[in-house]
Order: structure tokens, then sequence, then C-alpha cells
């Protein structure tokens, strides 16, 4: 295990999913946490289990690229988790020109400012395996070696963050690295637009489920505790004098939004099943506007990164269901 001890970690979006799951763990582990958020939201994991308290939360306005570079410079940042960014994809598609300008500014603000500190000793970059877009089934799983071919306003603001990435790796002393994870799930979930949390919030608020797809679409899902160990460990597996830059994250293993909507219901013997399952079948697939089926190939990962995922979908699902039980 790597020691964390006393090493100053930036989280940006630290309020949100992956971000306080990740500054939960680094708790435990003794390093000195600061985190950005750009809004007083107190729904988050950190406000609910009591975490807030033990981590230095920032409020950067947006488009700051001056309080980033005092927070790197002041704090002698160490290691630099970027999970900010606006993750809804309805929203995005109702709103592109906000989803691209903060994303893709705020991933630029927070590269120049890590550039011109000299304490930054490590960059994580996270990507989608969305920006891959929407290719032909019998080609997947999604390979790194793809090119990728993104179409909506989210996938493309991380694929040009992606690339403004590369361009600091190629050309500054900055150990960058990029992650196209599968779906997460898992407790602090609080994105209800996201399957997961909705068909949970479904179920112990009795309220009507609105599909946003037939039921046939695939994803690859892995649980928050697997991949926030993979975060805390590639600062020590990632060997800084390889030139790779880009690594998928996933388990390999596509479920349909019908399967695990069932598999969610039968954990919480959900007796309106058949009402959700024949919403499913009613919809009409000209109204979808997402990617339809998303699996990686991890086996990069595997090999450069020891890259490993523990939890199965049905243990990871009851964990979860525990957990909103308590919040909702």
């Amino acid at each position: 295990m790597y020691n964390w001890k006393n090493k100053n970690v930036l989280i940006t979006g630290i309020n949100g999913f992956v971000g306080s799951n990740l500054c939960k763990k680094l708790i435990n582990l003794n390093a000195n946490i600061f985190g950005t958020i750009n809004n007083n939201s107190t729904s988050s994991l950190l406000n609910f289990e009591n975490l807030s308290q033990k981590v230095n939360i920032i409020n950067v306005e947006k488009n700051n690229f001056l309080q980033l570079k005092e927070i790197i410079k002041n704090y002698e940042i160490n290691y630099i988790y970027h999970l900010a960014a606006q993750v809804e994809v309805v929203k995005a598609n109702q709103d592109p020109y906000f989803t691209l300008r903060n994303n893709i500014n705020y991933t630029l603000d927070l590269l120049e400012a890590s550039r011109l500190a000299e304490s930054v000793n490590f960059f994580y970059f996270a990507s989608t395996d969305k920006v891959y877009g929407d290719i032909e089934k019998h080609k997947l799983p999604y390979k790194e070696k793809y090119i990728p071919k993104p179409t909506f306003p989210y996938d493309i603001s991380k694929y040009i963050s992606e690339i403004l990435v590369n361009c600091y790796k190629n050309n500054y002393s900055i150990p960058l690295v990029i992650g196209r994870t599968c779906n997460l799930y898992g407790p602090g979930q609080l994105n209800f637009s996201a399957l997961i949390p909705s068909l949970i919030k479904t179920v112990l608020k009795n309220e009507k489920f609105i599909p946003r797809s037939n039921g046939k679409t695939t994803r690859d899902y892995m649980f928050i505790d697997d991949w926030v160990q993979t975060l805390i460990n590639l600062p020590y597996n990632l060997d800084l004098k390889n030139k790779e830059l880009i690594f998928n994250f996933g388990n390999g293993k596509p479920i349909s939004t019908l399967e695990i909507s069932k598999k969610i219901f039968h954990i919480m013997k959900y007796k309106k099943t058949k009402e959700v399952i024949d919403a499913f079948k009613k919809f009409e697939m000209e109204n979808y506007d997402e990617i339809s089926n998303q699996f990686l190939d991890s086996r990069k990962a595997k090999k450069n990164l020891n890259f490993k995922t523990y939890t199965s979908i049905d243990f990871g699902l009851q964990k979860t269901i525990q957990w909103y039980k308590k919040y909702i």
C-alpha cells in the first residue's frame, strides 16, 4: 500500500460521487486533503457521513485560474485528482455551452496551474468511455487504440480535455494519466438522473419510473469501492517513464438496463416490476439520445497498472441499496 501520510492531495469536485468516496478513503490513510467545489450544496456523502470537517474544502469560482494556481502553490499540492465536471448527460444535451465551457476550461486552468507549480508529482484526469462514441456492437469492447468519435456535448467536452492533457504531458514534465472509466455506482451517488440511483429511489419513494431507453441498451458497471482503490493505487503502480497516457477501466461484463433493473427490484422485493418492464417496452428509441452499447477492454490497465475489480454486481447492488435506505 502506498504511504499517503502527510501527502498533500487536491481533489477537484470533492463533493461529487467519486470525489467524496476517494476523500473518505484518503482520510483513513492520513493524507492532507484539499478539495474544490463550486457550490455550497450539502447533498454529498461528505456531509451525510460527517466528513467535511476533516478536509480543507475550498469554494472555487468557475474559470478562476488564479485561484487554482494559488491553491496548488500555497498548499504545495503533490497529487491531483481532477474529477470535477458537469457529468449529467441529459443536462449536457440541454445546455451544451455550459457543459463544454465548464469542463474544458476547468481542465485547462488546472493543467496550466500544475505546470507553473513545482510540487505536483501526479495528475489524474477523469475521462469517460463515452469518448469512443457509438460503434458497431461487434467491435466492442472499446480498446484504447480506437479513434474516439464522440457525438454528444458531454462526450466531446471530455475528449477535448483529453487532447489538452496529452499536450501538457508531451510538452511539459507533468506526470499525467487519463482514465476512461465505465459507469460507476455505489454509496454516495446522488445524481438521480443516473440509472441505478433512479431505480432505487423509485422503489424507496414509490415514484413512477420514467425510462430513457427500451431496456436493451448495455453498460459496464464498476462498484465505487473498487474504483477508489484503483485511484489510490495509481501513483504507486504508474511507471512515470512509460509513455502510455490513456487507460480503460471497466469490469468487461456488460449488462442491459432491463437486467440491472430486475436485479434491483428483486433485491428490494418491488411489487411493480411488471409496470417498469412494460414502460421500457413502450419506449420509442427514436427519442433515445445516448450511446446504445458500451463496455471496455481493460487488459492494458491490468497489465501495466495491476488493475483489478473484486465486487460482483449483485453484492455491489446490495451494499448500495443499504446505503440509500439510510440516506433517503
